[in-house]
């Protein structure tokens, strides 16, 4: 009972999740995006499989919190013509999709969840601040 209740915790926030390939491994790994809620921003995590991220206390390789993105972008070279492109200060973070559907599903969402963050910090009187 309580393995049921903790995994419906750790997913009751997950908005979209499924596989995608990161662009320089080509690797295909677990995508999970998150809405805000009390365990952390809106954010894109990934783990090595779906089974690592179903498991007992799973812990993402990699969480990019959607609020330090300025930019989300959908985009196409020789070698994957389903790409999205999420631009922090930092890095440029890429990840390829299987199809166009799939492509735009995933990037409508992470779009949708970046907006809800500028239009929440807005309605709270703060400016929106650039990482």
């Amino acid at each position: 009972m309580e393995n049921h209740a903790d995994l419906q915790n750790s997913t009751e926030d997950v908005r979209k999740s499924g596989y995608l390939r990161k662009q320089k491994s080509m690797h295909r790994r677990y995508f999970v995006l998150r809405t805000a809620s009390e365990r952390g921003p809106a954010r894109l995590e990934y783990y090595e499989s779906e089974k690592k991220f179903r498991g007992k206390a799973p812990v993402p390789k990699k969480a990019l919190a959607l609020e330090t993105c300025f930019n989300i972008n959908k985009r196409a070279d020789s070698k994957n013509k389903h790409m999205i492109v999420l631009y922090t200060r930092a890095e440029s973070f890429v990840v390829a999709a299987e199809n166009d559907t799939d492509q735009e599903e995933w990037y409508q969402a992470m779009v949708e969840l970046q907006c809800k963050i500028c239009d929440a910090s807005l309605a709270h009187g703060s400016k929106v601040k650039l990482p």
